[in-house]
């Protein structure tokens, strides 16, 4: 059985929600420019944040799905097969649990995320070597199950 993880917002995800839909409302009570501007800055915060919230949680859409043909990311528009991938690791550091999911092509997987994510995909190459990072703080899965997931579907090489 395939292994699907869903996002589960942490403290601080729910916080910026929540302050872009602050801003929203309070966007109303300013006029002209700053009113806009608020409202504007507010619902982007609020799609930007709220939208995976709601593919996931309600949608039942998993940010990442584990099986037998690879790895996939639906929220992120990335899938590797087996052969596309050249290493599964856990990275830990001072400020962040995560798991790194390395691509053959690194520039490949770059062009299969949505254009508004390969800006961070570029910035996890610098800081990781990969496009790919799954943070332990907002999934429903401990990065261990991934791993497992991954050693059991993975084919031998």
């Amino acid at each position: 059985m395939p292994l699907h993880v869903r996002l589960r917002p942490n403290t601080a995800y729910l916080a910026f929600l929540t302050a872009g839909v602050a801003a929203i409302i309070s966007g109303f009570m300013f006029s002209g420019f700053a009113r806009i501007f608020i409202i504007v800055g507010g619902v982007a915060l609020a799609v930007l944040l709220g939208g995976p919230v709601l593919a996931s949680t309600v949608l039942r859409v998993p940010i990442l799905t584990v099986d037998a043909a690879g790895v996939r990311f639906p929220l992120m528009g990335v899938r590797l097969g087996w052969a596309d991938i050249m290493a599964v690791r856990q990275s830990i550091t001072p400020a962040r649990a995560a798991l790194l999911i390395v691509p053959r092509d690194k520039e490949a997987a770059l062009r299969q995320m949505r254009p508004w994510l390969r800006a961070e995909g570029r910035t996890n190459i610098a800081s990781y070597g990969t496009p790919i990072v799954v943070s332990q703080h907002s999934i429903d899965h401990k990065l261990e199950d991934i791993q497992s997931a991954v050693a059991h579907f993975r084919p031998a090489s």
